[in-house]
């Protein structure tokens, strides 16, 4: 109790955020001690040895002044810290409980519930959230990959971002256990219930036990799997923001040859569209292990209740696995021609785009006010994105300029025939 004592006293001024040893060091002291402050008093200790008992209860006091002390008294903020303008995000101050629950959401869903909620309301983006800080990281740990023969950008990015993911599979881990212990602690409270049919039923806090352990496996089971999410795609948005920044920073970076070879198209494409994919898989790539991990808990939980019968439902998943593997490579084989049309259509609208603007600059004379061309090529190109692009291209850069020319020649007539007339 000393020594937790001096370091919650040491992380006070140094941490802005409870420390989360302490918090669960002082929670599970006092329900200990609650247990065993229970069994003294059974044993009628408060009668036999006073001053013991009265020492014990001064003890679970000051825990429990500790314990609230370091949970709900907020730190102050450092006159650095102070000088900022706008909010700081409240998951950097919140307590283990408070982000376990997501509790420090509260105040802005109740504001949500009261009115409705615009830009002004929200909160200043987590320091580790940002793109200077995701792209300095990714950056540090390409770094070092460049100096290797074959640098990887799959251990770059686990490099700068593995901590956090591998978290989340300790999270996922837990999650995926407990989802199958909740039907074994289903199993045991039937059994307890059909043991009052017998003449030697079971105990009343042997059900009361099942039934408090059922609640706490689904509660933490929720958390576990809530939290598993919450770093899976906070992961995803670190490994996008990322790449998207050293993306743009290349593009700046990129000579006249490269200009040539790589469009703006290709290289919005790769900011938007490729990392989006890289975020995805950060997402969902840990059902590549968790996937077989519950088909294993799952079949042994199906073996210990029906026997052999279970294998036919590993005859059926085997028998499903090539269907799964060609269904796989159709899909692979169809998003990499939609990947490659994406790209078409990029360099075709960038194209398209480029002879507007220097036809656009072009010296010639003035259209007619009342011959609108920009409005017809507008609804050119939108029929060319909906039927057939690489059909009308020749048409669309031709057609402005022969349009421009025939109402010039329209202008100029109109004129020459008002001067016969004034004539």
């Amino acid at each position: 109790m000393v020594i937790i004592s001096a370091v919650q006293y040491l992380e006070h001024d140094r941490s802005r955020s409870p420390n989360a040893v302490v918090l669960f060091y002082w929670l599970f002291f006092l329900i200990a001690f609650a247990v065993k402050f229970r069994s003294l008093i059974a044993q009628g200790v408060h009668r036999t040895s006073l001053p013991y008992f009265i020492t014990f209860c001064v003890t679970i006091g000051l825990a429990l002044l500790q314990f609230l002390l370091e949970w709900l008294v907020p730190k102050a903020r450092s006159p650095y810290q102070a000088l900022e303008e706008q909010e700081e995000c409240p998951v950097e101050t919140a307590n283990i409980f408070s982000r376990l629950t997501f509790a420090w959401m509260t105040p802005l869903m109740k504001h949500g519930y009261r009115e409705y909620l615009t830009e002004d309301d929200l909160w200043n983006l987590r320091s580790s959230d940002q793109s200077s800080t995701t792209g300095a990281q990714f950056q540090h740990a390409w770094s070092k990959e460049l100096e290797k023969k074959r640098p990887s950008l799959w251990v770059a990015l686990f490099r700068a971002f593995g901590r956090p993911y591998l978290g989340a599979a300790v999270f996922k881990s837990g999650s995926d256990v407990l989802a199958f212990v909740q039907p074994q602690l289903l199993r045991l409270l039937i059994n307890y219930v059909d043991s009052y049919r017998t003449p030697h039923p079971q105990p009343v806090v042997r059900g009361a036990a099942i039934a408090l352990a059922m609640f706490a496996v689904s509660a933490v089971q929720t958390i576990c799997l809530h939290q598993y999410f919450q770093r899976a795609f906070e992961t995803g948005m670190r490994v996008k923001s990322s790449l998207a920044t050293a993306i743009y920073a290349k593009s700046l970076r990129l000579s006249n040859e490269g200009r040539m070879t790589q469009s703006t198209g290709d290289i919005v494409n790769y900011m938007a569209v490729d990392t989006e994919r890289l975020q995805d898989l950060s997402q969902y790539g840990q059902q590549l292990w968790s996937a077989p991990l519950q088909i294993i808990l799952c079949m042994v939980s199906l073996y210990q209740l029906i026997g052999l019968s279970s294998l036919a439902g590993v005859g059926a998943m085997i028998l499903m696995v090539p269907v799964n593997g060609l269904v796989a490579n159709m899909m692979k084989s169809l998003q990499k021609r939609q990947m490659q049309n994406k790209d078409a259509r990029s360099r075709l609208m960038s194209e398209i785009l480029n002879n507007i603007k220097s036809m656009s600059s072009a010296s010639l004379p003035p259209a007619p006010a009342s011959f609108h061309w920009e409005r017809l090529i507008g609804e050119l190109i939108n029929m060319m994105a909906t039927w057939s692009m690489p059909l009308l291209c020749p048409l669309l850069t031709r057609f402005p300029a022969l349009i421009r020319h025939q109402a010039v020649r329209l202008d100029g007539g109109l004129h020459e025939e008002a001067q016969l007339h004034s004539k």
